[in-house]
């Protein structure tokens, strides 16, 4: 609601002053920010129409009208122009509750799908990492499998060591073995039937086959032999005893 009063007092050096409203003893404080024109200076007995609003607990004037102002002294934007001031607080536009309400439960939606998405992703790592951890494990399960069966194939194998006695017992056999081949080597007798399968053995190298296949052709005895032993179509051996021309080499057969 509009009141009417005047001007009661000024301080142009501080800018503020008071309006008197008819049959009412208190005075209405004002702001020249508040009044239209402020390049006019205002002047005590000044008609005035204006609002009364509380601001920090104290009343004022507000959507200041000059009525004593005329329309040429005005700034052609400022006759023109709107002043969001001189909207009366009721006729403001105020955002409807439903829409704030609305505007909540959309945030909080959206918070809840966000909130949905990072569980099921930390669901998907903890189940990637369970079925690695379960995979490592079967393989091990796998590899112990496989170890149990190839020993169940084998056996048991256990390690055996020797006692001390054992040890000495093998040391002593194999020092009687030994003594026993150094004598035998050492021994006459060895050295000469060495020497005979040497001496016998000789001759060999230069037997070769050359299409000989009788007793009459045979040279020695060890020369038939070879000839049975290597070459083809012999007829030499009669009742295969692997001693060729035995009549024709008796003597070197005994010997």
């Amino acid at each position: 609601m509009f009141l009417e009063g005047k001007i009661k007092h000024y301080n142009s050096a501080r800018g503020f002053g008071f309006i008197q409203i008819e049959d009412d003893p208190k005075d209405i404080f004002f702001h020249i920010k508040d009044f239209p024109s402020w390049h006019i200076k205002p002047n005590e007995g000044e008609q005035l129409k204006f609002r009364v609003i509380e601001e920090q607990g104290k009343f004022k004037a507000s959507d200041i009208v000059r009525l004593n102002l005329k329309p040429e002294d005005q700034p052609l934007l400022e006759q023109h122009s709107f002043n969001y001031r001189s909207v009366p607080p009721a006729e403001k536009i105020v955002l409807p509750r439903k829409s704030v309400s609305r505007l909540k439960y959309m945030v909080l939606f959206v918070l809840i799908v966000i909130a949905g998405l990072g569980f099921v992703a930390y669901q998907k790592v903890q189940d990637h990492r369970v079925a690695k951890q379960l995979k490592a494990e079967q393989l091990i399960q796998k590899q112990k499998r496989i170890v149990e069966q190839q020993r169940e194939a084998l056996g048991n194998l256990p390690d055996r060591i020797l006692s001390a006695q054992g040890r000495k017992n093998l040391d002593t056999v194999g020092y009687a073995v030994n003594t026993q081949q150094r004598n035998t080597s050492a021994s006459p007798q060895f050295e000469a039937s060495k020497l005979a399968v040497v001496k016998k053995s000789e001759p060999i190298a230069h037997f070769k086959c050359d299409g000989r296949t009788h007793c009459s052709q045979m040279r020695s005895y060890d020369e038939a032999v070879f000839f049975i032993r290597n070459c083809p179509n012999t007829q030499m051996d009669g009742n295969h005893d692997g001693e060729p021309c035995e009549k024709q080499f008796r003597r070197q057969i005994l010997e």
